[in-house]
């Protein structure tokens, strides 16, 4: 399915395809150990970034590279964890820049702790065109500022300008 990947970044390809075909996934019966699940089954993928930077790689592909993994790792679900249901997460964090993506057992009102404001996708295509437009690939950009460029920390609105809003795109897998 992500045969195309071959011939664009071999690394990226059998980065993938191992982690698609052959997941190390963990998973407990204890909702205790939600976030613990969260943290073993966390993936990041750089190898992508410099076929992005170079524009050498487009988003319908990289929205066939990630439906590969969602894919794969449902029908790995299904065939081991029949009648328990997951949760899939995709993000990307463009400071470091990677993409990152999770699955988790599913627990009424219990999501991934995101200690952001969340902006909560039903299309993968948003997380990855975000992404490409914003990522930092030559390392995160600082602003020099004015004395008279400073706001007051006390100031009220100071907080709500501050708070970072990650796009985040979740399925849930029913087996």
């Amino acid at each position: 399915m992500i045969d195309f990947l071959k011939n664009k970044g071999l690394k990226a390809f059998y980065e993938i395809s191992a982690i698609a075909e052959h997941p190390n996934l963990l998973f407990s019966n204890d909702k205790e150990q939600y976030h613990s699940e969260a943290q073993f089954n966390l993936y990041t993928i750089q190898h992508l970034n410099k076929l992005i930077k170079k524009n050498n790689i487009s988003i319908n592909e990289l929205q066939q590279i990630f439906g590969f993994i969602e894919t794969s790792w449902s029908d790995y679900l299904r065939k081991y964890y029949r009648g328990k249901s997951f949760v899939y997460y995709l993000w990307a964090d463009d400071q470091i820049p990677a993409f990152r993506f999770s699955v988790v057992s599913y627990y009424e009102g219990i999501e991934l702790p995101f200690r952001c404001s969340l902006n909560k996708v039903n299309d993968m295509i948003e997380v990855l065109s975000l992404y490409v437009n914003k990522a930092q690939f030559d390392g995160v950009t600082t602003l020099e500022l004015d004395d008279a460029d400073e706001t007051d920390e006390a100031s009220p609105s100071s907080d709500s300008d501050n708070v970072y809003t990650l796009t985040v795109y979740s399925k849930k897998i029913i087996c």
